[in-house]
């Protein structure tokens, strides 16, 4: 303890003299009266207290504390670890062991940690398992840092150094003040592995279309073999190539071209054939999904009377090269292509162009049971664009099949109304929107309402606003697998001339096309496909996710996909987009063995909508046997880098003379200023308080 005061000044000494005066003065006055005599010393204390403030007194308080600090162990709890031919599982654990017996022995105080995929202490309770599924050797780091003010003597890390979760290695900027010992396990050359690394293969094509499967075949450990590539489909062999491995993590990739004449989803697998010493096969073969669309999409197209609409129709459905259209026209002998053809033909979709009529009214009345069967065995859809001469009760028995009805007229049919696009749409086809910059949407050429359709039972796509009445013209609907769409104005074709020349040009193209789309199924009900690289991952591999748009003016920029495991989501990722493939590509870490699923959601305007599902499955643990050698570079580098040293697992016991006890010496030291002190400041009211009881006593108050 130190008492430091200010140096005195003139004025100081003047007080003090005077005060020193007046004590000796009063003294004397009572000399003779001993009862006062406590009075006055009490007051010559006060005096001295208040006079050594002017000095600015300080007092500075030492005070020293050791710490004994402590040393972290890690040791990598992985799988790798226990598949190295030197050390064994046995050896590991035993050899650990002793290291903590002879530390022990020196009294430095340790504290243990397993890690793999996670940081635990169940060493010390008894728990020596050697099985996590991946290596974490950032999260060591990270821990090594956070602790370095809790008494962080030193580190030593025993691992095999195959990172294969979290961060690399670092090679540089550690940012660590501790030393880092490193014990490397087992050898520095690797067990053979041989997997399928990946698989680039499109995630829809067009039924006879050829496709590109790119194969890649990864390597590990000491190899220089010629392996067998196959790719089946079912049990039919596809193709087969021969493919040269060399190893130490190298890459081979083959190619197989694929034709399939299904549509549907067509499942090939492919295998690469296991070596003799390979201890982990369940990477050699992959199943790869890859959607088959049809290439080819009839429509029947059947005309009741001629009209001005049926070339508008045609010209929207030769747009599309998929597209084959035969044609059913009515004429008082018959029809122009015979109708036999008709009902013994599968159609994608069945479109009424004015049509039943008057003439042939009776005739489709007949039909209409053969005809709702066909609908249903052939999974036809059914499109009906009124016309002048549709006949409104055949047109009500045809609606009936979709369990729709026609109302009663409010409205007088014979003039042109006002449409409008309804706002449903983007809601329907939220990746066909309609956007026209500076242009007015509701500013569309008038046209006539021929029927007006009762819109409960379907989704009105674009309607007339009379009178604040809104009237169904696009109205689509699903009745179980029967899709239907109805267009109830006879005037498409003023539609499609008035808006030639305008700014909306192509709109009737642009309403039609996807209608006839979502009716005929082109995209088998999506807009967008996505697909793993593999079917099967392990646990710790980077997963990654690939799709592509059915049509090629729909791109979307922002999008994510959402990992989800037992339907609790775990992960997201974005997606982005490649200008120059065409591809969506999303990647994510298999964290979790077991089935993981994936839902790709992209974001158009305001607008979110999940285009896509699929799922993968993750092996437990397997990933670490694709390395399973001393990774011993990388870890020299971190032992330098941490002021450290590396050493073999067979050499770990001279590490213990770098481990010795440390002492933290710590001095505190605490000022306190009088002035501001409320001890000083009782101590003087304390005073003042035993003069007056005194004073009291003596009946000098």
């Amino acid at each position: 303890v130190n008492l430091i005061l200010s140096q005195p000044n003139p004025e100081f000494w003047l007080i003090l003299f005077l005060c020193l005066i007046g004590f000796i003065f009063s003294f004397y006055q009572v000399s003779d009266q001993k009862k006062l005599r406590p009075i006055i010393f009490l007051r010559g204390i006060l005096i001295l207290i208040l006079v050594l403030l002017f000095l600015d007194p300080k007092v500075e308080v030492t005070t020293k504390n050791s710490n004994d600090m402590k040393w972290y162990l890690y040791l990598d709890r992985s799988l790798s670890m226990s598949y190295h031919t030197h050390p064994s599982v046995g050896s590991l654990v035993s050899g650990f062991d002793q290291i903590l017996e002879k530390i022990e022995r020196k009294n430095v105080p340790i504290k243990i940690f397993g890690f793999g995929s996670d940081l635990d202490t169940s060493w010390t309770v008894g728990d020596k398992q050697i099985r996590d599924g991946s290596t974490d050797l950032g999260q060591v780091l990270n821990h090594i840092r956070s602790n370095e003010k809790n008494d962080l003597a030193g580190s030593v890390i025993i691992t095999d150094g195959q990172v294969n979760l979290g961060a690399e290695i670092p090679s540089e900027n550690l940012n660590i003040n501790s030393p880092i010992h490193i014990v490397g396990v087992g050898d520095e050359t690797p067990l053979v592995d041989v997997s399928i690394h990946a698989i680039d293969a499109p995630p829809v094509i067009i039924k006879g279309e050829n496709a590109d499967l790119d194969v890649t075949i990864s390597s590990h450990g000491t190899v220089n073999e010629r392996l067998n590539v196959t790719i089946y489909s079912g049990k039919k062999l596809v193709g087969s190539k021969v493919v040269t491995v060399s190893g130490d993590g190298s890459l081979e990739r083959v190619r197989f071209r694929i034709n399939p004449t299904q549509s549907g989803e067509a499942k090939y697998r492919v295998q690469v054939n296991a070596l003799p010493d390979e201890i982990n096969i369940q990477n050699n073969k992959q199943i790869v999904p890859i959607q088959v669309l049809k290439n080819e999409y009839t429509i029947a197209l059947i005309t009741g009377a001629p009209n001005f609409n049926t070339q508008v129709i045609k010209q929207i459905i030769s747009k599309h090269s998929e597209y084959r259209i035969d044609h059913f026209i009515f004429r008082p002998n018959g029809y122009t292509k015979n109708l036999k053809s008709f009902w013994d033909t599968k159609y994608d979709l069945i479109l009424f162009d004015n049509h039943p009529i008057e003439e042939n009214a009776k005739e489709w009345q007949s039909y209409i049971r053969i005809f709702a069967k066909k609908l249903v065995s052939h999974q036809s859809s059914l499109a009906i664009v009124v016309g002048n001469e549709t006949h409104e009760k055949s047109l009500a028995s045809f609606l009936g099949l979709m369990d729709m009805t026609l109302n009663k007229p409010l409205i007088e049919f014979g003039s042109p109304y006002e449409w409008e696009l309804s706002p449903r749409w983007d809601k329907f086809f939220p990746f066909h929107i309609i956007n026209f910059d500076n242009m007015d949407l509701t500013n569309l050429p008038p046209i006539l309402l021929q029927f007006e359709v009762d819109s409960s039972q379907g989704i009105p796509l674009a309607h007339f606003s009379i009178s604040d009445v809104e009237v169904p013209l696009l109205m689509v609907g699903e009745k179980s697998s029967l899709r239907f769409m109805v267009w109830t104005s006879p005037e498409l074709n003023t539609v499609y001339y008035k808006t030639r020349n305008s700014q909306v040009s192509d709109l009737s193209q642009q309403i039609f096309d996807p209608v006839f789309s979502w009716l005929m199924r082109t995209g088998n009900g999506q807009d967008y496909y996505f697909r793993s690289e593999k079917n099967s991952y392990q646990q710790g591999e980077r997963v990654t996710v690939k799709g592509k748009a059915i049509r090629d003016d729909e791109t979307i920029m922002e999008g994510f996909v959402h990992v989800s495991n037992n339907g609790q989501r775990i992960n997201s990722k974005p997606i982005t987009y490649d200008d120059n493939t065409g591809y969506y590509t999303g990647q994510f870490w298999a964290s979790k063995s077991g089935q993981l699923d994936y839902e790709v959601e992209f974001i158009h305007g305001d607008k979110s909508m999940i285009v896509n599902q699929g799922s993968v499955q993750v092996q437990e643990s397997q990933v670490e046997l694709n390395h399973v050698y001393l990774n011993k570079d990388p870890l020299k580098k971190l032992a330098e880098l941490g002021d450290g040293t590396f050493r073999h697992w067979d050499n770990r016991l001279s590490l213990i003379s770098q481990i010795n006890p440390v002492t933290k010496l710590e001095t505190f030291y605490s000022k306190v200023v009088l002035h501001d002190s409320r001890w000083l400041v009782m101590c003087i009211l304390g005073l003042l308080s035993a003069e007056w009881v005194l004073r009291r006593r003596l009946g000098l108050m």
